[in-house]
């Protein structure tokens, strides 16, 4: 799997590039959003784990530009747990999980990655408007 890492924190970098690879994955960073995705356009990574501490990201533009992209990349939110607040309005913008920050064990990182592979392929469902009765009077 190709993973495409738009996070400036280097502890979080070293230690996700470190599990990911020790299981066959390559693993790149960007720390500049634009970059990351000019990279993304390119790479076609099928994974990317992006921090939604990230102005570009809170906003929403980030991601509608990343979820754009084809074939679509599972997009996976990154906060340190203190960040809920941000995690929460960068998630509404679009992402198809959050991971909090410090990752305690890899199992946390796995399991992240799984649940938002899923979510990116099978597209939320949209509740429709019951059909309208006609009723005699």
């Amino acid at each position: 799997m190709k993973v495409l890492i738009v996070d400036p924190d280097w502890h979080f970098f070293f230690q996700t590039r470190d599990i990911l690879e020790s299981c066959g994955h390559c693993v790149v960073q960007e720390q500049a959003p634009q970059a990351a995705l000019e990279r993304a356009e390119h790479w076609q990574p099928d994974l990317i784990l992006v921090s939604a501490e990230l102005p570009e990201t809170a906003e929403g533009d980030l991601l509608q530009s990343l979820a754009e992209l084809r074939p679509r990349p599972a997009i996976l939110l990154t906060a340190g747990l203190d960040r809920f607040d941000k995690a929460w309005r960068a998630w509404q913008h679009g992402g198809d999980d959050v991971l909090f920050k410090p990752v305690l064990h890899p199992s946390e990182l796995h399991v992240a990655i799984i649940t938002a592979r899923e979510n990116a392929l099978c597209p939320p469902r949209r509740r429709t408007a019951p059909e309208p009765v006609a009723r005699s009077a």
